[in-house]
């Protein structure tokens, strides 16, 4: 603490204990025992000085030291992935990766802001193939995350999450936040291979009456990938923006109806393709019972591509501009149920999304499921489908399908240490896509353990 604060905040925080020492003994009745005590005289020397000041200057020093907190983790583990190549046709595409991860995450509440930031690096090291060597990286995530009601009906949240990894099992299905209405679809989808990946959101709530509130937010997204597909395919990479603006109306406890309007960017590859993507939507969300709850969203949707072909000619390369335009309908439901010992969750929706760097730009159709259930105090077990159809918007023959069942298990062996183990079964389909052949198919199996050494400051 005394490198955290310069030496006048040292200075006023002793004087502010001795305050919050002295305002106990005024505020509480002492008991009998405390009476008892005080009429016996204490050995040692007396207090000389008696800290006075009542006035509340210092007192969110005192409120932040003791909502907050430290916790230190480390975690470590090692996978198996049969088929990272992308081609069923390939041998040797195997690879097993093991990785040691520390951690540091620092969190604080206070009425009315909370705040939190982590941090994990550790080293990845993984051979590949005939490969008897391993190849080293250092793979580091970081996520900064603010909640703040800076006005009496305002509030904004930020989040910025920063990704770098060479594991192959990271850079599947990510999710950028939990669905909600505003946000039914907040999933991404991008292939096998070393990545970074920024992700940043601004949201701004203003509660209108105690039933009507509007949001507005801003997203950013920036991926880059290293991949020797690259090459032929230049997809992968992505630098995307976009904002939101939503009313919502809350008609009765149970029923909640809103409309919305969103705007989305995508730049693959420097501007080899660009799109932008705007959607008018409705909304509703019913709560059947405290623990059953499903949401709808629905509406129009328009999106204009701009896409750079190359054309070799007699040993020249000439470039044609391609633009398309499309308009279809956008729309999905969400499902979740919540119980003592179980918990269900199925989504499905329809909308114009970043093709996962494959195919750029396609109409995407997703479905996906999830159920957990405890089955002992401390055992835990998950089993989640998902399937992801994706069709080129500039060329509707040009398309991909993934299937995918993830199976796991986590065991709480200790209040801090916990231990996983899980399997994964990924299959996808390819049509006029040079990317790895026809087909695809992975077996995947990790086991991680981890530990988090959790400490209130305050305390």
């Amino acid at each position: 603490m005394k490198r955290g604060f310069r030496p006048p905040i040292v200075i006023y925080l002793a004087l502010l204990c001795a305050t919050c020492a002295w305002s106990q003994s005024q505020s509480q009745p002492p008991s009998d025992a405390d009476q008892s005590s005080d009429t016996q005289a204490q050995p040692g020397p007396k207090p000389a000085f008696t800290y006075p000041d009542e006035t509340p200057s210092l007192d969110f020093i005192s409120q932040a030291a003791e909502n907050s907190a430290l916790t230190l983790g480390i975690s470590g583990g090692i996978g198996y992935f049969g088929n990272v190549g992308r081609d069923t046709n390939s041998s040797n595409q195997n690879r097993v990766l093991l990785q040691v991860r520390p951690s540091i995450k620092i969190e604080q509440y206070r009425p009315k802001l909370a705040w939190y930031f982590s941090y994990a690096g550790g080293l990845q090291s993984y051979t590949e193939g005939g490969n008897s060597g391993y190849s080293n990286t250092f793979g580091q995530t970081a996520t900064a995350d603010i909640l703040w009601q800076f006005a009496k009906h305002w509030q904004m949240h930020a989040n910025d999450a920063f990704v770098y990894s060479s594991n192959p099992f990271d850079s599947y299905i990510t999710r950028a936040g939990s669905p909600t209405v505003n946000n039914p679809a907040p999933d991404n989808y991008f292939p096998l291979s070393r990545y970074t990946r920024n992700s940043g959101l601004l949201e701004i709530t203003d509660q209108l009456t105690l039933h009507d509130t509007l949001d507005f937010s801003g997203t950013s997204y920036l991926r880059r990938t290293s991949s020797s597909d690259l090459a032929t395919v230049p997809f992968f990479n992505l630098i995307s923006y976009g904002g939101r603006a939503s009313y919502n109306h809350q008609l009765s406890p149970r029923w909640t109806l809103g409309a919305g309007y969103n705007y989305n960017s995508l730049d693959f590859g420097h501007g080899v393709q660009r799109t932008g993507v705007q959607t008018l939507m409705l909304s509703g969300q019913y709560l059947i019972k405290p623990h059953v709850v499903i949401s709808i969203w629905v509406g129009p949707e328009y999106s204009s591509t701009k896409s750079v072909v190359s054309i070799p000619l007699l040993g020249f390369t000439f470039y044609q501009i391609v633009r398309t335009n499309l308009w279809s309908t956008a729309g999905g439901a969400t499902f979740g149920w919540q119980g003592i010992r179980n918990s269900f969750r199925a989504d499905f929706s329809r909308q114009v999304s970043d093709g996962g760097g494959v195919l750029a730009t396609t109409q995407m159709i997703r479905a996906a499921a999830e159920f957990r259930r405890q089955l002992r105090p401390r055992w835990s077990a998950a089993l989640g489908p998902s399937y992801w159809k994706n069709t080129s918007i500039t060329d509707s023959s040009r398309k991909f399908s993934y299937v995918a069942v993830i199976v796991g298990v986590t065991h709480e062996i200790a209040r801090s240490l916990n231990a996983s183990l899980q399997y994964a079964y990924a299959h996808e389909t390819q049509t006029d896509i040079t990317v790895g052949g026809t087909g695809y198919s992975d077996n995947r199996i990790q086991f991680n353990i981890e530990y988090n050494w959790h400490h209130p400051l305050g305390r």
